[in-house]
């Protein structure tokens, strides 16, 4: 059987009865938290499934430790002053938050390629800048436009994903990213769940520091 976790109003999971076990002991789950096995709907405290089933025995310390911690918080900025901050930099705040968001999963998930496609993307675009003011040029210089939105969307499909790989693996929360918010909305859409990913470790953090 498998069991969703909820927290405030997010939905996590599926994970089976092994996998609450582990994260429990890991911290990751709180025996707080609200689950409900699949086809039900009543939620009640993780305590009352784990019930009397023992936990693992925590290993080592380095072996248990909440993998949460190994990594650094997103950054938290929310995602509104990020857009207002786009628009009063004519977008500008918009690419600087874009490699922000991109240099720190690199940090967390290694194989992103992001932050490499955001900076050709972004070079396409000063290119189309420059060659913009050739006459003789424009027309090279639409390519260029082109093609550097189309690197653009490569980079935040390719962040998309390695967010979902990242969440759903080192750091299982169960996260899932709309496609279509991805290509219209996509670094204050990132930016919206990053800084609910930030608070919830920070409660996490808060309650181990409480229980300790």
């Amino acid at each position: 059987m498998n069991y969703y976790i909820k927290r405030e109003l997010q939905e996590y999971g599926p994970y089976t009865l092994a996998d609450l076990q582990r994260y429990v002991a890991s911290g990751n789950i709180l025996l707080t938290d609200l689950t409900r096995s699949e086809g039900l709907n009543d939620w009640v405290p993780v305590s009352q499934v784990i019930g009397n089933i023992p936990v693992p025995v925590a290993a080592p310390a380095a072996a248990v430790a909440d993998p949460g911690a190994v990594y650094p918080a997103p950054p938290s900025l929310h995602w509104g002053i990020v857009l207002l901050l786009g628009i009063v930099t004519c977008g500008i705040f918009g690419w600087i938050w874009a490699l922000i968001e991109a240099s720190w999963l690199k940090r967390v998930e290694p194989s992103s390629k992001a932050m490499t496609y955001y900076i050709v993307s972004l070079g396409l675009f000063v290119g189309t800048i420059v060659v913009s003011t050739v006459p003789q040029y424009k027309a090279f210089g639409g390519l260029l436009n082109l093609a550097g939105l189309v690197m653009w969307l490569v980079a935040a499909f390719n962040m998309k994903s390695s967010l979902e790989e990242h969440y759903n693996s080192a750091e299982p929360i169960g996260l899932r990213l709309s496609g279509v918010m991805t290509f219209f909305f996509n670094v204050y859409y990132f930016q919206y769940h990053l800084t609910r990913v930030a608070e919830m470790k920070n409660k996490l953090a808060v309650g181990a520091a409480q229980g300790a």
